[in-house]
């Protein structure tokens, strides 16, 4: 139920708000490779600097604000999509889809999760690069749409 409320609450903020998500899904998609590449090694330097701060505390901040939180914060910076219609929506759950996808594990730390949302998880995980790729085209779109004011 944890990550059907995750999913809904994401949707429901990039359908109200109507932001571009190109930018952002890209920025999500950088912050995970960045991780996958640096973060084990950044949060043992931050717990080298600050021994107090765990390295596994520190690698689930790292990744939240990798691929949560600086994607999120890029998506209220963007300006109004210039996708329209079933695009706009199938593009804005895509990026909720990959970005709840993401936050799956970091989530499981936080909430219990029940039979629901295990199978939720497992079906979603089973077409994570469906999504992916779905999402990075639908992302250059968005990108190429974007209009940034009048051109002359």
């Amino acid at each position: 139920m944890a990550l059907a409320m995750i999913l809904a609450a994401l949707l429901l903020c990039f359908l109200i708000f109507r932001h571009h998500v190109g930018i952002p899904f890209l920025a999500m998609i950088a912050g995970v490779t960045v991780y996958d590449a640096f973060g084990a090694s950044f949060a043992e330097a931050i717990h080298t600097w600050i021994p107090a701060i765990d390295t596994w505390i520190a690698q689930q901040v790292l990744y939240g604000l990798f691929v949560a939180i600086i994607p999120i914060v890029l998506y209220f910076r963007v300006g109004r999509s210039g996708l329209f219609g079933i695009l706009r929506i199938v593009e804005s759950a895509i990026f909720a889809l990959m970005l709840t996808i993401l936050l799956s594990g970091l989530a499981a730390t936080i909430f219990n999760y029940d039979s629901m949302t295990v199978k939720l998880a497992d079906w979603i995980n089973g077409i994570k690069g469906i999504l992916m790729v779905g999402g990075v085209i639908f992302a250059y779109v968005d990108v190429f749409f974007y209009r940034s004011g009048p051109s002359f």
